[in-house]
C-alpha cells in the first residue's frame, strides 16, 4: 500500500511540476524537458515493466487531462514506452550509472515520436517534418541532462517503500 502511494505521489508531483513550474519557465530552445515521462521512465527502470505502464499511462492521462491535448495520446505512448523500457531491465546491470542516461534518452525519443505519431493519425499536426527531428532530439537531450537530479529521487523515494525481501529455503 506505500509502495502504490509513493509511485501516486511521485507521478502527481511530477504532472504539476511539468503543467505549472516546467512549461513556463524551464524552456531551451522553444522546448520543455518532459518530467513525466522522465519519472515514468525511471520507475520502469527501478520496478519493472508492469510499474512502467501503469505510471506512465497515468502520468500522461493526468497530462492530457489538465492540457488542451487529445485525450488518452499521452497514456498511450507513455504506457508503451514505460513497458518497453521495463521489460529490458532484466537483460542490463542495475549497477551502472549509464542504464538510466540511455533508458531515458531511448525511452524519450520514442515516447516524443510515439506521441507526434499518434497525433498525426489523429490529424493533429504538431509540428513539420524538420521539426519533428528537432523536437525529437532537443527533448531527448533535455531529459538526459535532467537524469542526475530526477533518478536518484526517484530510486530513493522507491528503495524506501518496498517491501523488504525474504529469503526462504
Amino acid at each position: 500500500m506505500r509502495r502504490n502511494a509513493a509511485i501516486g505521489l511521485v507521478l502527481l508531483t511530477a504532472v504539476l511540476l511539468q503543467t505549472t513550474l516546467f512549461a513556463r519557465y524551464v524552456t531551451l530552445f522553444g522546448i520543455t524537458p518532459d518530467l513525466i515521462l522522465i519519472v515514468t521512465i525511471s520507475l520502469a527502470i527501478v520496478e519493472g515493466p508492469v510499474v512502467g505502464a501503469t505510471s506512465g499511462f497515468a502520468g500522461g492521462l493526468l497530462r492530457d487531462l489538465l492540457l488542451a491535448a487529445p485525450k488518452g495520446l499521452t497514456g498511450l505512448a507513455y504506457l508503451l514506452v514505460g513497458y518497453m523500457i521495463g521489460s529490458l531491465r532484466p537483460y542490463v546491470p542495475s549497477t551502472s550509472v549509464f542504464i538510466p542516461i540511455a533508458g531515458i534518452f531511448i525511452g524519450s525519443v520514442a515516447g516524443t515520436a510515439l506521441y507526434t505519431g499518434f497525433s498525426a493519425l489523429l490529424g493533429v499536426t504538431l509540428v513539420g517534418p524538420a521539426g519533428l527531428i528537432r523536437l525529437i532530439i532537443l527533448t531527448a537531450i533535455y531529459n538526459t541532462i535532467l537524469v542526475p537530479f530526477v533518478h536518484p529521487l526517484v530510486a530513493r523515494v522507491m528503495v524506501k517503500v518496498s517491501p523488504e525481501k525474504v529469503y526462504r529455503w
